[in-house]
């Protein structure tokens, strides 16, 4: 009995070939004595039934196959997903010669290497809020490598704003609050943060403004990913980790955010910046521990790997 429950929970194809070959053999076989034994067939017609079932079963695999191949063409239709390659946890494709790669996440998780700047969204101010805020992805970055010293952090890059971005524009940042704003799009790099040898670098990837809040749009990742690309190959830089930029505190669904941000990087990679180009490029999909599932679905990122890479 548990076997024909078994049974019948398969594919019907499956259930017709096992059903026909019963059929076909019925006629010529029996069991006595614990023995199945051959006599001459009584009549043909269930093994004329078994042959129908097994050409039908046949037909339906044919079927299931051919139907299968078709939803995968159809799913990939216009992308070449070879171009997109998959190991050690991480998907990725080359524009340009420029590596572009996808893990799942947390990037204040993510290893330190000398020489590797990590990539970190912020305000148009640059100011203590991106940095003490730990929802976001810099306040989580730097409350975890620069423990305890958040304040000296943002002096750091207050100091460094004035130095490399010049004198920003005031703006009424809140009903109550007025701030010197850098812009949006905007790149700082800073390539000692408090002594560290892992450079970081800031792109401003949201305003701020009284009666509108905080806002990001896709314009102002190819606006930072042109700037970020630029000074990373006068430092010599040629490897880059960074989360999904606009998606936090700018609200842009991250899966849109996800492909704004990968055509901005492809754009930029695939003009470069003279001899002197990136290498790597890593995106850390946020994922909040090993039993959720990540902030966009590997279809997602596949599919999108397999756009851009096609533009190499």
């Amino acid at each position: 009995m548990d076997m024909l429950k078994a049974l019948f929970k398969q594919p019907y194809w499956v259930i017709a070939l096992v059903l026909g070959a019963a059929l076909v053999a019925l006629p010529y076989v029996t069991f006595e004595n614990g023995h199945l034994t051959t006599r001459p067939p009584t009549s043909r017609l269930p093994a004329v039934v078994g042959i129908a079932l097994l050409v039908l079963s046949c037909a339906a695999f044919a079927y299931t196959i051919l139907t299968k191949r078709n939803a995968d063409a159809a799913l990939s239709d216009g992308l070449d997903l070879k171009r997109v390659k998959e190991g050690e946890g991480a998907l990725w494709t080359k524009v340009n010669g420029c590596e572009i790669r996808v893990v799942n996440g947390r990037i204040e998780e993510y290893r330190q290497e000398a020489g590797t700047a990590f990539v970190l969204p912020c305000n148009e101010y640059f100011d203590d809020r991106c940095v003490g805020d730990t929802r976001s992805a810099l306040g989580a970055y730097a409350n975890r490598i620069f423990e305890g010293q958040a304040a000296a952090l943002n002096s750091v890059i207050k100091g460094e704003c004035r130095k490399k971005l010049g004198k920003g524009v005031e703006q009424q940042k809140t009903e109550d609050e007025r701030s010197e704003s850098f812009g949006a799009g905007k790149c700082l790099l800073i390539q000692r943060p408090l002594g560290s040898v892992v450079p970081i670098a800031l792109v401003s990837t949201t305003t701020q403004r009284a009666s509108e809040g905080l806002a990001a749009r896709i314009s102002y990742l190819f606006d930072g990913m042109r700037e970020l690309f630029t000074r990373l190959a006068d430092a010599r830089i040629n490897e880059v980790v960074m989360p999904i930029l606009g998606s936090g505190h700018g609200q842009i669904d991250p899966p849109l955010a996800f492909v704004g941000l990968l055509l901005a990087i492809a754009e930029a990679a695939h003009y470069g910046q003279g001899g002197q180009r990136l290498k790597r490029v890593t995106i850390v999909v946020f994922k909040q521990n090993a039993d959720t599932p990540p902030q966009v679905d590997t279809v997602i990122v596949r599919r999108a790997l397999a756009l851009i890479g096609s533009q190499d």
